[in-house]
């Protein structure tokens, strides 16, 4: 590893502030009183290390479970990001019966609609374009709550049984609809067939109708199912919002504007989701698991289930015996220049970064401070905007490293390598992401580790 160290001096300090500028790393660093050497003749230096190796590694995520009490997820598919390729969604879901040996009302029913709906997020990934749903009767064996599922395998549906389709738009925070009088949240609404709500309206309390046992036997559940050809937009369901349902609106010889509600219970309803990442012919595909001993040129950051990336910093445990002021894990997007599309797919509003203990095992950095009460302000890894002209917006992602590095310096821990990761504030599936410069990108592109310290 070649690191130059230059004192920190009046004019290096003028070159540095300028260098940084240009580059976007960081603006200089003033230090405080209890960091400035008195006339010991301890010398305070400034570098930046630019030869860190990075992999991007696209691997099955285990900590990703669907179902069980694990009530959100992925719908919808995002068909045009030629950086990050494609993903899909499915989703799958139990109703349960309005209440134990139910009976619709009177007698002479006659069927006016049967929709279903999906309590969702009213925000979305992608674009504010149709998507394409299909809905099908389920025969899953053994599907029921207390079961985890890995969102890697699709559960089993009767491609012959479609009881519903949509082209639809996202879910929007005004779309509450008034029903007979009552105002509801937003939710995805998805009409279903004529012929499944008059199956229904034919059910017995003493059969079907009988418990909820007896309902999952007659209707095992619902798969939602996403057109993976042409959509661009994902969708965010929150199944146990209380709005997911099937409502059969109806009318009796004796009354009009008659509901029943089968309602997805949180405690007794089984639900999964099957998510997909394929990332053929996009150009993350020529960096991934690539195994490259100098590294991939290039970052390549998706929330999960999708790619982090592995940071090796070699030769820190040579680092000169010194006193570390200041490290600085600096991370900067690289822009497309896809017109508009990194406004389209945003940045992850947060990175982490773990140190590996063995190959598989991940422990916290020492910078990052106690797990239960994190000190986030210090540790850093927010997205930052440091430009943003003629509509091409580049962010950055910064990591406070000092106690790291001074127990590598000290011997007191290897020097292992890092897992740098995108981290969602919001679901188990999730889909922010961001291309960065690698350890082998051109200056200023590349991630970079700044280190001001103190030479013993």
């Amino acid at each position: 590893m070649k690191i130059n160290f230059r004192n920190l001096g009046y004019a290096a300090a003028a070159v540095l502030t300028g260098l940084y500028a240009f580059s976007g790393c960081n603006e200089s660093t003033i230090l405080g009183k209890d960091l400035i050497p008195g006339a010991d003749k301890v010398t305070v230096l400034d570098t930046t290390i630019n030869s860190l190796i990075t992999h991007n590694i696209a691997v099955a995520d285990s900590s990703v479970v669907t179902g069980a009490d694990v009530y959100t997820g992925a719908l919808g598919s995002i068909t045009d990001d030629i950086i990050f390729g494609k993903s899909h969604g499915f989703l799958y879901t139990q109703i349960g019966l309005p209440e134990e040996k139910f009976t619709f009302a009177g007698t002479g029913q006659v069927l006016d609609s049967v929709v279903l709906y999906i309590g969702a997020d009213t925000t979305w990934f992608g674009e504010n374009q149709p998507l394409n749903l299909k809905v099908y009767e389920m025969n899953e064996p053994n599907f029921k709550i207390d079961s985890y599922y890995t969102y890697t395998r699709p559960l089993s549906y009767d491609q012959s049984k479609m009881v519903g389709s949509i082209s639809t738009y996202p879910v929007y925070p005004k779309d509450s609809i008034n029903i007979y009088g009552e105002k509801r949240p937003p939710s995805l609404r998805i009409p279903l067939s004529a012929a499944f709500g008059n199956n229904l309206l034919q059910q017995r309390a003493d059969q079907a109708f009988l418990n909820d046992s007896a309902f999952k036997v007659y209707l095992n559940g619902l798969a939602i199912v996403p057109d993976t050809m042409s959509s661009k937009t994902m969708l965010f369901p929150i199944l146990n919002n209380g709005e997911t349902r099937v409502v059969v609106y109806y009318k009796n010889s004796e009354n009009d504007s008659l509901k029943a509600e089968f309602p997805f219970k949180s405690t007794s309803s089984g639900h999964g989701n099957y998510f997909v990442r394929n990332y053929t012919n996009a150009e993350v595909a020529n960096y991934i698991n690539t195994g490259k001993p100098e590294g991939d040129s290039m970052i390549y950051l998706q929330d999960a289930p999708g790619i982090y990336t592995q940071v090796q910093i070699p030769g820190l445990e040579n680092f000169p015996k010194s006193v570390i002021n200041q490290a600085e894990l600096v991370l900067t997007e690289i822009s497309s220049g896809f017109g508009g599309k990194d406004q389209l797919f945003d940045e992850p509003d947060r990175l982490m970064l773990y140190r590996y203990i063995t190959h598989d095992s991940l422990g916290y950095m020492l910078d990052y401070g106690n797990p239960s009460q994190p000190n986030l302000a210090y540790f850093g890894g927010n997205k930052t905007v440091i430009s943003d002209v003629g509509g091409i917006k580049i962010v950055q992602y910064k990591f406070n490293i000092a106690r790291h590095l001074q127990f590598i310096i000290d011997k007191k821990m290897d020097n292992s390598v890092l897992k740098l990761m995108s981290v969602s504030n919001r679901y188990a599936i999730d889909m922010k992401r961001v291309k960065a410069g690698g350890g082998n990108a051109t200056p200023p592109a590349n991630i970079k580790l700044r280190i001001i310290y103190t030479q013993l």
